[in-house]
């Protein structure tokens, strides 16, 4: 009981930590995101690799993700997948405290804004589009079965994640692809996609399933 509460109050501290920082200019907020490009131990490769393994002989590929964040993901698959992208679709509604239990949520407004701004900045490529909108929002902006695959990275919640299979399943081309991130980290993300499908695959920490 008493381990709980000190890793309560390590996490509140260290998410009120982080809704403190800022800077004074777009620069030193671009500065800080570059660092941390450089500094993060985070594998981007998972999406672009599931797509290689299971739809290798599609090309033309029409590309979602929801929760860019930092855009590492984005950047890392266009690259890697190549001339077979025709477009990429970012959805991320850059706002503070969406998810308590997810460090990301707990930079303020203010950090949120800047890195929407320095993914612009930092994926130029003609193919990719940064939607800045909720993700049931958005979802509204493409029709049934134009999607080739979806990487759903955003807010880890139980709820959120129901509601982000709901909305985009019926968006995926018959053959596609439903990914998803943080099977292993969140509780809510297993819980979901266990109560949503039967016939899902697990690599490492992302979890799959053909349409």
């Amino acid at each position: 009981m008493l381990n709980k509460i000190k890793n309560i109050i390590k996490i509140y501290l260290r998410n009120k930590e982080f809704n403190k920082i800022k800077f004074d200019s777009y620069l030193d907020y671009k500065h800080y995101f570059l660092r941390e490009d450089e500094d993060s131990q985070w594998d981007p490769v998972a999406f672009s690799k599931i797509i290689e393994e299971n739809l290798s002989n599609k090309n033309n590929l029409t590309l979602v993700e929801i929760g860019v964040a930092r855009g590492g993901t984005a950047k890392y698959t266009i690259n890697k997948l190549d001339k077979r992208v025709d477009k990429y679709f970012g959805i991320d509604p850059y706002k503070s405290q969406y998810d308590n239990s997810d460090i990301f949520s707990n930079f303020n407004q203010e950090f949120m804004d800047h890195c929407y701004l320095y993914v612009l900045d930092k994926i130029t490529d003609p193919r990719f589009f940064l939607i800045r909108s909720e993700s049931k929002n958005a979802c509204n902006l493409f029709l049934d079965k134009s999607i080739d695959a979806i990487y759903i990275d955003g807010n880890h919640t139980y709820d959120a994640v129901i509601e982000d299979i709901k909305f985009w399943r019926q968006k995926i081309i018959d053959g596609g692809l439903i990914i998803g991130d943080d099977y292993l980290g969140f509780e809510g993300v297993r819980k979901a996609v266990k109560d949503t499908f039967s016939d899902f695959k697990t690599d490492g920490n992302t979890w799959f399933v053909r349409i």
